[in-house]
C-alpha cells in the first residue's frame, strides 16, 4: 500500500518471497506494477472505506506499507478489520504527531530534550523549531539564543532544546515487540539557509562500546514508548554528553537500498516478514561500509565527481545533478563503498567524511 510510487520496496520484497501482491494506490507506477498481481486504484488516505469493501474479495495474509508513515493508520485499520498482524493504532498516531510522541516519551520516562509549544520556554536559549507532522528535515529550523522565538511559533510547530552532540540513526525491524538493529548510521548535518542539511551518512562505523550501549538502550526504550510492535523502524538520536536522547523516529523503512547493502540483509524482506503469520527464510550476506554524501557547494561537487570518475567500481549510487533535497538546492549526491571502513574513509577524506 502506498502513494506516488512508494509501494515499490514492499511489493518487490513480497514478490521475491514468493507471495502474490495486491497493490493499493491511486496512482500506480510501472516499477510497482512489475511486482503486482492485482490492483485497487484508490487513495489509502482518502478512500479507506471503499478500499475495505474492495478487500472483501481477496484472501489476505498481510498488509504493509513501504516508506510512508502517513499510511500507518490505514495499515492498522485494514489489519484490524481482517485480523492481520498490525502496526497498531497508537504508533500510527505517534508517527504523525511528533508533539504527541514527545508527550508519550515523557510519560514513559525516556530521557529527551526539553520541548514545548510556548516560545517563552526557550527565550535566550538555542533551540530547534519543528513541525508537528512531516518527514525528513523539511520545516526544521535552528534558532540561536537571540532569535525571536515568537515569530517562529505557530499552531503546526513546537520547539525543543538544541542538543550539540553527535547524531546517529539506528535502523532495523521489530517483530512482536522485539527490536533487531540492522545498521548503525553516523549522521552529519550542516546549516544551509538556516535549516539542517545532510552532509553525510556513514553506515556501519566503529562506535565506542559505551556509546553504542547508550544509543541501543535509547533506541529500545524509544521504540517501546512509541508503541512500535511490528515492522521496520528508524530512531534518530543525539549524544547529550554520555546520554543518548531521541530526536525522531518512524515505524517504516528509511534508506531501504542502503540499509540492505550495508547490513547484508534485504531490509524490505525483513520488514514484510514481520507481518507474515508464517515467516519465510531468505539469504543474508556480509555487511559492508557505505557513505551517502551530499554536495552543497560546487567545490565539494568537483571532489565527488573526481572520485566518481576515477573509482567507478566504488560508486553504489549517484545523482550528480542540481536538485532540491529537504527543500534546499543541492549540487549533487553520491553513495560510495569500499572493502573496509578504513579504505572508505581514505577514499572520501577530501570530502571531509570521518568516523565518530
Amino acid at each position: 500500500m502506498g502513494r506516488n510510487g512508494h509501494s515499490y520496496s514492499a511489493a518487490r520484497a513480497a514478490k521475491s518471497l514468493g507471495l502474490k501482491v495486491l497493490l493499493i494506490t491511486d496512482v500506480p507506477q510501472t516499477h510497482e506494477m512489475l511486482y503486482s498481481d492485482a490492483l485497487i486504484a484508490l487513495d489509502p488516505l482518502t478512500d479507506l472505506e471503499a478500499i475495505l469493501k474492495s478487500l472483501a474479495d481477496f484472501r489476505l495474509i498481510a498488509v504493509c506499507v513501504s516508506i510512508k508513515h502517513l499510511l500507518l493508520p490505514a495499515q492498522a485499520r485494514i489489519a484490524e478489520a481482517f485480523d492481520l498482524i498490525s502496526v497498531g493504532t497508537d504508533t500510527g498516531v505517534l508517527n504523525n504527531n511528533k508533539l504527541a510522541w514527545r508527550d508519550a516519551l515523557a510519560e514513559a520516562g525516556v530521557a529527551q530534550p526539553a520541548y514545548g509549544r510556548d516560545p517563552k520556554l526557550f527565550e535566550h536559549k538555542p533551540c530547534i523549531r519543528k513541525p508537528i507532522s512531516g518527514t525528513g528535515s523539511a520545516g526544521v529550523i535552528q534558532l540561536g539564543p537571540e532569535d525571536d522565538k515568537v515569530r517562529h511559533a505557530g499552531p503546526d510547530s513546537f520547539f525543543e532544546a538544541a542538543v550539540a552532540g553527535d547524531q546517529y540513526d539506528y535502523e532495523g525491524v521489530v517483530e512482536d515487540g522485539k527490536p533487531r538493529i540492522l545498521v548503525r548510521v553516523f549522521e552529519r548535518y550542516i546549516l544551509q539557509n538556516g535549516t539542517f542539511a545532510a552532509h553525510f551518512f556513514l553506515f556501519n562505523p566503529v562506535i565506542d562500546p559505551d556509546r553504542d550501549s547508550s544509543l541501543t538502550e535509547c533506541a529500545v526504550k524509544t521504540l517501546a514508548a512509541s508503541r512500535v510492535v511490528n515492522g521496520a523502524f528508524h530512531v534518530e538520536m543525539r549524544m547529550d554528553g554520555k546520554q543518548a536522547v531521541p530526536i525522531d523516529f518512524a515505524n517504516r523503512m528509511g534508506y531501504e537500498r542502503f540499509v540492505s547493502f550495508a547490513s547484508g540483509e534485504d531490509f524490505a524482506k525483513a520488514h514484510v516478514n514481520c507481518f507474515l503469520p508464517e515467516k519465510i527464510d531468505y539469504s543474508i550476506s556480509t555487511p559492508k561500509p557505505l557513505v551517502q554524501y551530499f554536495c552543497w557547494t560546487r567545490e565539494s561537487f568537483d571532489v565527488a565527481e573526481r572520485i566518481r570518475q576515477t573509482h567507478p567500481s566504488r560508486v553504489f549510487d549517484s545523482y550528480m545533478k542540481p536538485h532540491k533535497f529537504a527543500g534546499e538546492p543541492c549540487e549533487g549526491m553520491i553513495v560510495l563503498t569500499h572493502d573496509s571502513m578504513d579504505e572508505l574513509l581514505a577514499l572520501t577524506k577530501d570530502l571531509g567524511v570521518f568516523a565518530p
